[in-house]
């Protein structure tokens, strides 16, 4: 008996003592770590004894702070992305059928092809080879040498649905590598994502890595065509918007024009859409900022560019991205991609066929910069240059930040906040003091209840409600959980549902000592 007594002793030594091995991680954490060793996890992990884990029991919205946001998808320009893609594979199957049409094109803001046959094409045969071989499509509207197509209802709810899916997964990668733990992204609704950030202390960065689209796309610039602006007489601007033009020789011996616009912020969509009334539909408008000599940036005065609608290579086949100092200028930093095989391929063909060309590094919606292809580019690598306005520190955050989106994938399509909550750490902060007020002074009650109440059985009980508290703790640590204010409130029904049971039990052997039997 008293072996078999000895062992239990020796057993509850041992859970104890691996209890507190799990937990002294969290101790650490929130009582000696540094501000700078809470901010990143490796440092913390440097930080601990090498015989300790990293696991720790991580505090939730609710208790920490963090950032509340409702994202909303514009699956609407998923379903245009994908019609803009199977109008340029309606084009290569009309070639290969030897289809003869005049164009496919994609008016803007809207999810419709519009197919301009030629006069000797039959339309009873396209129709045919479009039920055929292109079931997603249906037919619209249609005329004599015209085919209004559309996605039919199914394709389109199914290219929505993978929208969000996939918005849902890449702001996931991005929380990630934030270094963001136990963050919460669900889906909500059919076009909203819900993301819930705890312990982010930079909010209005976590804020822009998450919501920035990234859509990286690689445009020729289309200079032959810059004449359009001579078009745009000064009197249809907006009033305190200037236009610059200058000319110069191009490629060939062709004149191309360099255009200006000194824009206001609350001016730049107005212009873009008077320019765009004026240009074909597979064409469009970027803005680029204008540098200053001294590498500053030149508030309100953005360069305008002429592009092709499509790109000639996009972000999705990009294997890395990483910030690196410019060379020339060891202040200014830079972010560098590589493309994967396939993209190099790709990217080495563009740069072949528009030698002396501008390219246009388009960056959601917006001209990076456009170099010049002086040769055909091989190794499929390519770099962002950045603007220098800023600190060394602020020029290094933002390629890192940028190089972080890039890596973890472009958003299928562009996102908006819907609703935007940051909870504070002094409410985080406030909560867990009175949390753990509450539990400590409803917890110090039971057990002096139970001493006083039940003598030796009582102080027995108040051992083995101790010990349970410290397991719950230690397999929240061992799982790396996340502790909320309604998991506080669990463990105190635990706690309670275990001096109900003691109370039961103890009562039961008080009725059975009336009687006169023994301990």
């Amino acid at each position: 008996m008293n072996r078999n007594l000895l062992s239990r002793f020796l057993l509850v030594l041992a859970v104890l003592g691996t209890s507190v091995y799990l937990l002294y991680p969290t101790y650490y954490f929130y009582y000696k770590a540094t501000e700078e060793q809470r901010a990143d996890n490796n440092k913390f992990c440097k930080a601990l004894p090498s015989f300790f884990t990293c696991k720790k029991v991580n505090l939730g919205l609710d208790l920490q702070g963090g950032v509340h946001l409702v994202m909303g998808v514009r699956t609407d320009k998923a379903i245009e992305q994908r019609a803009d893609r199977i109008a340029d594979a309606l084009r290569d199957a009309f070639k290969e059928q030897k289809i003869t049409f005049s164009s496919v094109a994609r008016p803007r803001n809207t999810a419709e092809i519009v197919v301009t046959l030629a006069p000797e094409a039959k339309l009873a045969d396209v129709e045919k080879f479009l039920r055929k071989d292109f079931s997603v499509l249906q037919i619209a509207r249609r005329g004599d040498l015209l085919l209004g197509l559309e996605l039919v209802p199914a394709e389109a709810e199914l290219v929505a649905e993978n929208a969000l899916e996939q918005a849902i997964k890449t702001i996931r990668n991005r929380a990630d590598k934030l270094g963001v733990t136990e963050p919460v992204i669900a889906k909500r609704g059919k076009d909203s994502v819900l993301i819930q950030l705890p312990g982010v202390k930079d909010p209005e960065r976590a804020m822009d890595i998450i919501g920035k689209t990234a859509q990286l796309e690689f445009k020729i610039v289309d200079a032959e065509a810059t004449a359009v602006f001579d078009d745009i007489k000064p009197e249809e601007l907006p009033q305190g918007v200037s236009r610059e033009q200058y000319e110069f020789d191009g490629p060939g011996g062709k004149r191309i024009r360099e255009v200006y616009f000194d824009l206001p912020e609350t001016e730049r969509d107005v212009v873009a859409e008077l320019l765009t009334k004026k240009i074909a539909s597979n064409r469009e408008i970027g803005f680029g900022v204008v540098s200053m000599a001294n590498g500053q940036e030149k508030a309100g005065r953005l360069r305008t560019y002429l592009l092709h609608s499509r790109p000639g290579i996009t972000g999705d086949y990009l294997s890395n991205a990483k910030a690196e100092q410019d060379p020339e200028m060891p202040s200014n930093y830079n972010v560098s991609m590589t493309f994967d095989q396939k993209g190099a391929r790709i990217f080495e063909k563009l740069t072949e066929e528009n030698v002396r060309q501008h390219m246009a590094i388009v960056l959601d919606g917006k001209v990076n910069s456009a170099p010049v292809i002086q040769e055909k580019i091989g190794g499929g690598s390519a770099r962002i240059t950045l603007g220098r306005s800023g600190d060394a520190q602020a020029r290094f955050n933002a390629a890192k930040d940028l190089s972080l989106v890039l890596r973890a994938g472009a958003l299928p399509a562009p996102v908006e906040v819907r609703e935007k909550r940051q909870v504070g750490e002094t409410l985080g902060a406030d909560a867990i003091h009175m949390g753990a007020m509450a539990f400590l002074i409803g917890s110090i009650l039971i057990l002096v209840w139970l001493a006083l109440y039940y003598s030796m059985s009582g102080l027995l009980a108040d051992f083995a409600l101790a010990l349970n508290f410290v397991l719950i703790l230690a397999a929240l640590a061992l799982l790396e959980a996340t502790l909320t204010m309604p998991g506080i409130a669990g463990m105190l029904l635990t706690l309670s549902m275990a001096v109900d049971s003691n109370v039961l039990i103890f009562e039961r052997i008080r009725e059975e000592l009336r009687v006169g039997k023994t301990v």
